[in-house]
């Protein structure tokens, strides 16, 4: 039997909990953080060396830190809505024990105005919280200038909550039962690729961006590269 296709399930913007918090902060995300990083790398030649660097909801620590590791000499700003995210984010470079150019913001992405554009512009999982997507891109539109490079990364939600279901118990199987709940609940809150290709075109973006699936929950969108 067929199974159908459901509409996506908005969830709340923001991880405010201290519980929900630390469970995003111990959880096992090497793997995919990894893939996201390489592929971002791919898409770089070896004399790209931003000198200022955007990671827009940047959540526990993990990805803003392998962003220093690919950039050690650039200035990071990384941004969060939520104050207990940007804690986490501050105490993962704190027991790292590096001395990182990092600019820590709290700020709600809908009242974030840049001071000026960046070089590279990040962001990975952000998109699917948020209850209108074109707060997003209009904050990433406001984060650019004419050299900049972007670079989004983010969920794609499943077929089914049946498929759902089974991707959490895939990839979170091992983690606390507040992650695998607010797993589930992202993979229903994503974007299907269809949907995403409506807002790039609404955007007048999809000249300028690509898509891609690097994985079977995993999307990507960067910049395309003059040739």
């Amino acid at each position: 039997m067929s199974l159908l296709k459901y509409n996506r399930i908005p969830e709340p913007e923001l991880m405010e909990s201290k519980e929900q918090v630390l469970a995003y902060a111990e959880a096992d995300f090497a793997l995919p953080h990894s893939m996201i990083i390489q592929a971002l790398k791919n898409q770089l030649n070896s004399r790209f060396h931003p000198g200022f660097v955007l990671d827009l909801g940047a959540g526990s620590g993990d990805m803003t830190y392998r962003l220093y590791e690919a950039f050690p000499t650039s200035k990071i700003y990384a941004i969060d809505g939520s104050e207990e995210m940007l804690n986490a984010n501050r105490n993962y470079f704190q027991k790292k024990n590096v001395t990182a150019n990092i600019v820590w913001e709290n700020h709600k992405i809908q009242d974030w105005i840049p001071e000026s554009g960046f070089d590279l512009i990040f962001s990975n999982s952000l998109l699917h919280h948020l209850t209108d997507p074109y707060d997003f891109w209009s904050a990433i539109q406001r984060s650019t200038y004419e050299e900049s490079f972007i670079f989004i990364a983010d969920l794609l939600r499943p077929d089914s909550f049946e498929e759902a279901d089974h991707l959490t118990q895939k990839y979170a199987k091992e983690e606390k039962q507040i992650l695998k709940e607010d797993f589930y609940n992202s993979l229903c809150a994503a974007y299907t690729m269809e949907e995403l290709q409506i807002m790039l075109s609404k955007l007048r973006l999809n000249g300028k961006l690509h898509l891609e699936v690097i994985s079977d929950r995993h999307w990507i969108c960067y910049s395309r590269l003059s040739p």
